[in-house]
């Protein structure tokens, strides 16, 4: 019998072992390439077993609460915050603008020009999404008609990828998984590529590349975990790149971008990874993190990835970035500290391989407010001068103007006293950035005041949920309670803004519809050590099923980037059910806006299905059309044969889908419009 035990002791222990052993490979990585990490570490996002993760997340639960029996450190980490210490602080922190030791700014004929081609997502390297064709116009809009539409026939998904046209080829990504080329004249498909990932394929963009020495135009997107590289022309893969044409990455939806003849992406691991742009041969990475040390219990962290998109300042070297922010997103207990670098613009020298700045928006973020846009590089005039700036629209409804080359803000700022959290174990941050310049594109605080005025029925309702939740500048989550924000679908999405770089005019579209935020706790013990914490977002909506705020719930603001002053704001889109009553109300929307040296700015992604085109001194709407399906990403302008082109991708919404299932239908539609003869 004793032999037996002793046998079963030892299995048992060989088990464990063997558990132990494999755990520790899975969170091992071994990786030579990182300019800022050692080659071996040991890390919970290296893990790739769901048994290994969540082994791993227990075993830091016996930690916690092992930690918290026999250490003062541990105890004080699940100590709620002191309201009362918090309100000692001061209660705003003003921080100047950069005023002067500007370096020369662009001059006005170095400017990134997008004519008859606009070879990159979001119109060049730069992200300004302007055009400077003038072919239509404010005098000739009302002519704009339908020029052709491509239909896919491979499945039915929202596509938000912006479409690129180079020599009078458009290329786009299909529902199905695939990579077209379409003329850009009569929108016959010309070829199609079929991506392994299907789901994933340009899922944010596409990128053409002209390579001179070769004569050979090349296209180039990610596709999840792979960089793919095709002839552009024929759509077969360029073999001499990586493996017939594809390279392994860290998984990333963005657009690429080029500097030095070195192709760069930003991946989820999170990294820069850079490579050669002929061959794919990986040169080195970056690691996008910064471990608050100071910080007790600091650790790494999921997320905080760059998913919104980089830019590139080609003549310096150097990368632009927008970053998410971290998870879990409503609850930051196992994440101490501020976080870094997510919910931040970042920017990075890479031909001296450097980080050079980083702006953080909001610290230790538990509200869900990713920088989702990507970065735009623009040149602005002030303080008698040209000045070189980086500008991220995000969705607090900022517009976050800095100076290129050292981060600096262009305009006054307050840091405001932020509320302490009722969770025990949180720890957020002392305070959180307040901007009244440039002026807020959309509502950040949600407010009494706000609730719908439609009728007293409605009201009374939504009056009576306000007055059992909480709200306010960064309020933070109660067990059980509902927590009302405008910002975790709010502001800008992904689609980001369009810069006129000429007048220095900003166009971004926005949401403004309030949601519910409600975090849970499930006990699995009665140490909240072990406690799991859930969250729940919902639209809040009144007793009809529109949004429980007044209109408008979706807009397109114009913004002087000089002076950081409002042009014009209108509603964008508008609720059938309610146009009748002439009710201007707007709609959340996620197709984006693109401005045209034509005076006109384009704008769809609304739930009413219309492109718009819009007057772009005053705002006034000059022409509409509706789409077959839900314009999903911001519309592209290209010439051929002298005629002026404005194509969008026409297949439904599917962040709009999550929120109002009844309203948006998936298709699979590319729509094309010229002025008619």
């Amino acid at each position: 019998m004793k032999r037996i035990l002793k046998i079963i002791a030892i299995s048992s222990f060989s088990i464990v072992i063997i558990l132990i052993s494999a755990m520790l490979y899975d969170l091992a990585s071994y990786d030579p390439t990182y300019l800022n990490r050692n080659s071996i570490t040991f890390n919970y996002n290296n893990l790739n077993s769901k048994q290994s993760k969540k082994i791993f997340k227990y075993s830091e639960k016996v930690y916690f609460y092992l930690g918290y029996k026999l250490s003062k450190k541990h105890k004080k980490f699940w100590e709620t915050e002191d309201q009362n210490e918090r309100l000692k602080l001061p209660k705003i922190i003003k921080i100047s603008a950069k005023k002067n030791n500007f370096l020369l700014g662009t001059k006005i004929e170095e400017i990134e020009k997008n004519f008859s081609n606009w070879p990159r997502s979001h119109g060049g390297f730069t992200s300004t999404r302007f055009s400077s064709l003038r072919k239509i116009n404010t005098n000739n809009i009302k002519k704009l008609d339908l020029a052709w539409i491509y239909n896919s026939n491979d499945g039915k998904k929202g596509i938000q990828a912006n479409p690129v046209v180079y020599e009078g080829l458009v290329y786009i990504p299909t529902p199905g998984g695939s990579v077209v080329c379409l003329n850009g004249k009569t929108g016959k498909e010309i070829w199609r590529f079929k991506a392994k990932n299907g789901y994933a394929v340009a899922k944010r963009g596409l990128l053409v590349w002209k390579d001179k020495k070769n004569n050979i135009l090349k296209l180039y997107f990610t596709n999840n975990d792979q960089l793919i590289s095709l002839n552009a022309k024929t759509g077969r893969p360029i073999k001499t790149f990586g493996q017939n044409g594809i390279i392994k990455i860290g998984s990333s939806p963005m657009t690429p971008t080029i500097i030095d003849n070195k192709i760069i992406v930003a991946t989820s691991r999170p990294s820069i990874e850079v490579y050669d742009i002929n061959t794919g041969k990986l040169f080195w990475k970056y690691y996008l993190r910064k471990i608050d040390k100071e910080v007790f219990n600091a650790r790494d962290f999921e997320s905080g990835k760059p998913w919104g998109g980089i830019s590139s300042d080609n003549k310096n070297g150097i990368l632009y970035l927008t970053t998410g922010n971290p998870k879990p997103y409503f609850v930051g207990i196992k994440r101490p500290g501020k976080n870094l670098f997510a919910n931040s613009i970042i920017a990075f020298d890479i031909r001296n391989k450097k980080l050079l700045w980083y702006f953080q928006e909001t610290c230790h973020d538990i509200w869900n407010l990713d920088i989702a846009a990507p970065p735009i590089l623009t040149t602005i005039y002030k303080y008698e001068k040209r000045i070189d700036v980086v500008v991220a629209v995000t969705k607090l409804g900022n517009t976050l103007v800095l100076d290129r080359y050292t981060g600096e803000p262009i305009f006054d700022y307050e840091m405001k006293l932020a509320p302490t959290s009722k969770l025990p174990g949180e720890k957020t941050c002392a305070y959180q950035p307040s901007f009244s310049l440039p002026e807020p594109f959309s509502k950040n605080i949600f407010k009494k005041q706000d609730a719908t005025n439609r009728n007293k029925t409605n009201r009374d309702h939504v009056l009576s949920v306000i007055k059992n939740s909480n709200y306010g500048f960064f309020e933070t989550h109660e067990i059980n309670k509902n927590t009302i924000m405008y910002n975790p679908q709010g502001g800008a999405q992904w689609t980001g803004a369009s810069v006129d770089p000429y007048k220095n005019i900003l166009y971004v579209t926005a949401n403004q519809t309030p949601y519910l935020v409600k975090v849970k706790s499930t006990k699995t013990s009665n140490s909240k050590i072990f406690r799991k914490y859930i969250f729940e977002l919902s639209l809040f909506k009144d007793l009809d099923g529109y949004p429980a705020s007044k209109p408008p719930w979706g807009t397109l603001t114009a913004i002087n980037l000089n002076s950081g002053k409002k042009i014009w704001q209108k509603p964008l889109g508008n609720y059938e059910s309610l146009e009748s009553k002439e009710v201007k109300t707007g709609t959340e929307n996620y197709g984006g806006a693109t401005a045209t040296s034509g005076g006109l700015v384009f704008a769809a992604g609304t739930l009413d299905k219309f492109i718009r085109a819009f007057d772009a001194k005053d705002g006034k709407e000059l022409w509409s059309y509706k789409l077959p399906y839900i314009g999903s990403a911001p519309p592209t302008s290209y010439e051929i044969d002298g005629e002026q082109y404005i194509v969008v991708p026409a297949s439904g919404g599917t962040s709009l889908n999550m929120y109002y299932p009844d309203l948006v239908e998936h298709g699979d539609a590319i729509v094309a419009f010229k002025i008619k003869n």
